[in-house]
Parts: C-alpha cells; structure tokens; sequence
C-alpha cells in the first residue's frame, strides 16, 4: 500500500514539472512555436540575484516552477525570472528569432546559451536605448543559433503586467508576421490619425467643445496604443528614451482630462448639474496636476502611486457617473444618438474589462484577449463617428430652428420700436399741449386755492416726466439706428458740466459739488454730454438721501477726459450692477421713486457714440460712483 502511494506521487511529481525535464521540440515544418506554457518561473523578491546564482543546477531545481498556461502574472515589482529548454528536430533551421514581449515591458534581460557552454547575454526593454535592441522591430527580438539542449534564460523587471510571451521563429516567418502587423496596425493607427484630424477640424469650426475634447481622447488612444504596441521607440529613433515614456504617460492624463469634459459638455453639466460639473471640472484639474511628472519622470517617488490611484478612482468615477446620465437622459429623451454614445462607450468598456482580466491573470492570454482592447477602441470610434454625425445634424437644426428665431424676433423688435417710436412721437405734442394749457392756468389764476395749485404743478410735472422718457427713447432710437449724429467740437469742460447741474433746477443746487475740473477744452458733443450728464445727476439726487452731496469730478490723463459723479446714497449690489444699462431695469432702492429705467441706457448709448466707456462701482455702504471716460 505505501509503495503504491509512493508510485503515485512520484508519478505526479514528474507530471508536474514539465518544463524541467522535458525540452521543446522544434522542427523544420514549424514556421514558429510559443513557449509559453513550457517554460519554468521564479520569482526573485530581493532583485538582487545574478544570472549565475539563478542558472545553477541545484538552484534550478530547488526554485523554478512550472508554467502551465500562457497566462499573465499579475502586477508585480520583484524581479522575474523564465527558463526554458530547446531541443531542435533534426533538420530543423539553426537560425531563428526569439521573440520576448510584450512591447510594453520596461527590462527585459536575455540568456541565451552558445555551443561551447557559455552564455550571450541581451539588455533590452522599453525603457532602455532602442538601439541596444539586436533586431530594430517594435518587439524584442533577437536572432540566435538553436541545438539540442540549449538553454535560455530571462529577466524581467516591470511596474507593468507581467505578460512574458515567448516565441521562436523561423526567419522568414517572422519577416512575414511582422509585414503583415505592421500593415494591419498601421491601418488602424491610420483611421485614428483621421479621426483625430477630422474632429479637430470640425470642432474647430463649429466651436463645438465635445467635438475638440473627443478628438483629444483620440489622440491619447492613438498614443496609448502606439506604446503598448511598441511603436514609439520605432517611430522616435534612438534618441526616444524619453519620449516612450512620457507620451504614453501624457496620453492617460489627456484622455481621462478630455472624457471629463466630453461628458461635461455631452450632458450640459454646467446647467442641469452644477455640482456634478464641479466635480468634473475638479477630475480635470487633478489629472492636470500630474503633467509635471509625467515631462520629468525623475520626479516620480513611491508616495505618488497612492495619487495615481486616487486619480484613477475619480476617472472611473466620472466615467461611470457620465454613463448612468447618459442612459437617464436618454430615457426621459428617446433621442437616438443618446443610445449610440451609451453603446459606444460599453464597447471600450468591455474591451478595458477584458485587457485588465488578462492583465490580471484572471483570462488566459490568446489573440483574442490580446487584441480586443484594441479592436474594440476601433469600434467605438466607428460607432461614436456615428454618433457625432447625428449630433451634428441636430447641431444644424438647432442652429437653422435658432435663425429663424431670432430673424422672428428682431422683426418683431423692429415692428415694436417702430410702433413705439411713432406713439412715442404722437405723444410729443398732447404733452406740450397739456403742459402750456397748465402753465396758462397758472399765468391768469394766480389766486388759486393752494390744493388746486398743488394739483396744476403736478399736472406739469408729470407731463415733463412724461415728455422727458419721450424724448429719451426717441435719441436712444436715434443713436442706435445712426439717425442722430455726433456734432463734435472744442468744448470747455467746465462749462459743459456747470450746464448740467444748472439744467437739474434750483432747489438742487444746494446739492451739487463740482469737487474739481480740467482747465481747457476737448471736443465733444456738448448737448448730447449734456443730457447724459443730466441724467446720472438726475439719478444721483433721486436715489440719495435729501441732506446728502452729489458730486462731480473731471481729470484728464493718457486715456483722455474722466467724468465721474459719486452720491451717498445706499448704492447697488453686485446683481444690480450687471443688469444695470438693461432698458427698462429699475433697482430696488428705485421703489416708490419716479423713473423710466432708461436713463442709464440712455447715457451709455450717448457715451458708446463718443468712443467712450461707463462704469459704475458701488462700494459697500459707500452709494454708487458712475464714472464716463472719453478717448482723445
């Protein structure tokens, strides 16, 4: 019973380690044969073991394992090494190439035993000089003599997934090989090139920002890709060390900082969800903050892998929170391109799921697992493509729906003013009227009882007020159509602003300060200055306190001449003060008070037609600074 038990272990035991006692065939029919599966692994947790401590024979036996699969082992930092035990069929070609991959690898240290015994050893990797490479390809290869019983041994030091495959090919088979994926990557490298030209252009025109960001998420596919293919120390020659390692890293930070405001603009964050648009805004800046390091990546230290995974725990986040508002939007829209984004993004999600299986060694590694990350990035372009055509079909709709709106409404406008303006200048002259025939009565009844003569002054006033935002709109008319013109010419200054207080009537003067005044003259329109100055003094001292000065200042520097009038009064806030100019717009301290909320508009139009600007400041509890500022 023992012996029997004993039988059977051993028997297992010699099952178990293949790739130590048994060596790989290679004959002269095979164009090529993966090692992956027969090969033998140790881990070297120091990373400090040499080439001769790790090939003795008694280490061999006690330290490597068998690999069973072609499967990935994981992310790892130690030191990793591989062994693997030819045997050439007779016959077979003596020559052949070695492959290690994949491209991405940043060390990979090479073995390969000679006829006498001795091993040739090879340094290459993708953070190593493109010209240490024996074969200048896109993979680490090299060209090595076979026989029977030779060994090989290899290296691999990597923050990337392990994925160490092997292969050896005969020569012309792997010439081939590397024609036609050269061919077929190049073409898929190609749509990318032309999809990113093309949105770039288009975004360009269109000033469409979801356009502009999905081109940049392009470009960082197109950079990604072109480095884990191995095509970037192709591309960038010998002088590439640096480049291979900084493009890709900015390529991951400029697609999780594009897909941000992909979606941030797709969605309309800013306007449906201010928070959630922060937060993205937010992603984008922190991704941002990693560009330093990713031009100088002598910068990188142990404490920022914790960053880049809090970096990637917020991409993820923003993406996931872009697809469950996409698929919300779609179904309270049932707007068809929605669905196209949605489905669109699934496949690149599919495809990252599945490349971080293998990477993980949860799926095994084959040319399906290799390459679906890649093929379905070109679907998703293709069908995003589609998606986009759609948007831009509702972009032109939009933008058509939005002309015919707006031509509805300036010819609306139009019509309106042109009644207005007409009523206006009916008005003119029943207030005239109503005004003299008022005056007359107070002319030859002097004697009126004080009630009736309080009734015939507010009959006039009122019919000034009224006449006054007659003529207010009439000028604002005037100037905005060019049908009033400038009548310039040297005008002294102080004479102009002395007219102005004059014009605001007796009982005002009290109030009014002209604090100080240019000497000299500057050209001008006096009486249309005139009235805009009347008007911000009209304002000044109707929404100021009774017992409080209203003044006036003029200076003169290299901009040109300053007018600027300051009450006491309770000021505006900052709402206020954007909307201040709007016609029509009255502040709150304006309650109870008479006004048109067309004085200001008005001002501005007269100052604007003299080349000039107006700005109005309110200090906190400081009343309101109105200050004009003419150009030479």
């Amino acid at each position: 019973m023992t012996s029997g038990v004993m039988f059977m272990l051993a028997m297992l035991l010699a099952l178990a380690l293949p790739a130590l006692a048994q060596p790989l065939r290679f004959g002269a029919d095979t164009p090529r044969v993966s090692l992956d599966g027969r090969q033998a692994h140790y881990a070297d947790a120091t990373g400090a073991l040499s080439f001769e401590t790790v090939s003795q024979p008694a280490f061999v036996r006690a330290h490597f394992r068998p690999l069973p699969e072609a499967r990935s082992l994981g992310y790892d930092t130690r030191a990793h090494w591989f062994r693997v035990v030819l045997d050439p069929a007779a016959g077979a070609p003596e020559r052949v190439v070695l492959t290690v991959g994949t491209p991405e690898l940043e060390a990979v240290d090479v073995w390969v035993q000679q006829p006498d015994g001795g091993f040739r050893e090879y340094a290459m990797g993708y953070h190593r000089p493109y010209g240490n490479r024996p074969l200048r390809t896109r993979l680490f290869a090299l060209p090595t003599d076979v026989f029977p019983g030779m060994q090989l041994y290899i290296r691999v030091r990597t923050t990337n997934a392990l994925n160490v495959h092997t292969t050896l090919w005969q020569v012309d088979a792997y010439t081939a090989y590397e024609t036609r994926s050269n061919f077929y990557r190049g073409g898929y490298f190609g749509i990318l090139l032309i999809a990113v030209t093309f949105y770039l252009i288009l975004g360009g025109r269109l000033r469409d920002g979801v356009m502009l960001a999905y081109a940049g998420y392009v470009a960082s596919q197109l950079l990604f890709h072109l480095g884990t293919n191995g095509y970037l120390p192709v591309l960038l020659g010998e002088e590439s060390q640096w480049y291979t390692d900084a493009l890709p890293r900015i390529g991951w930070l400029g697609g999780s900082m594009c897909i941000a405001l992909m979606w941030d603009g797709l969605l309309r964050l800013k306007q449906r969800h201010p928070r959630i648009h922060r937060l993205f805004l937010f992603v984008v800046f922190f991704n941002l903050a990693f560009l330093p390091f990713a031009l100088m990546p002598w910068l990188v230290g142990a404490w920022l892998l914790y960053a880049v995974k809090l970096a990637n725990a917020l991409n993820a986040l923003v993406f996931f929170t872009g697809m469950g508002l996409l698929l919300l939007k779609w179904r309270q829209s049932r707007r068809g391109e929605l669905m196209v984004y949605f489905v669109a993004f699934f496949i690149p999600m599919l495809g990252t799921a599945i490349n971080s299986a293998m990477n993980l060694g949860l799926l095994s590694w084959n040319a399906a697992t290799a390459n679906f990350h890649q093929a379905a990035t070109l679907v998703h372009v293709l069908v995003m493509s589609y998606g986009l055509a759609l948007r831009l079909r509702q972009l032109q709709r939009d933008k058509a729906d939005a002309e015919q709106d707006a031509a509805l409404a300036t010819r609306r406008a139009q019509e309106q003013r042109r009644f207005v303006a007409m009523l206006s200048h009916e008005f003119g002259n029943p207030l005239a009227a109503i005004d003299r025939a008022a005056q007359l009565l107070q002319l030859k009844l002097p004697e009126l009882p004080p009630a009736e003569a309080q009734r015939l002054a507010q009959i006039r006033g009122n019919a000034t007020t009224l006449a006054g935002f007659v003529d207010h709109f009439l000028m604002t008319e005037a100037l905005d159509h060019g049908a009033l013109a400038l009548s310039r010419r040297p005008c002294a200054v102080r004479e102009v602003l002395e007219g102005a207080m004059r014009a605001q009537g007796e009982a005002a003067q009290p109030r009014l300060r002209l604090l100080a005044c240019v000497d000299g003259g500057f050209d001008l329109d006096p009486t249309l200055l005139g009235a805009a100055l009347g008007n911000l003094l009209a304002n000044a001292l109707r929404y100021s306190p009774a017992d409080s000065a209203v003044e006036l200042r003029a200076s003169r520097d290299a901009r040109g001449l300053r007018i600027r009038v300051t009450d006491h009064g309770p000021g505006l806030s900052a709402e206020e003060l954007e909307k201040l100019g709007t016609p029509y717009f009255r502040a709150a301290s304006s309650l109870g008070k008479k006004g048109s909320g067309l004085g200001y508009h008005f001002t501005r139009r007269i100052v604007q037609a003299h080349g000039g600007t107006l700005t109005a400041r309110s200090p906190r509890g400081s009343g309101l600074e109105v200050e004009i500022v003419l150009p030479e």
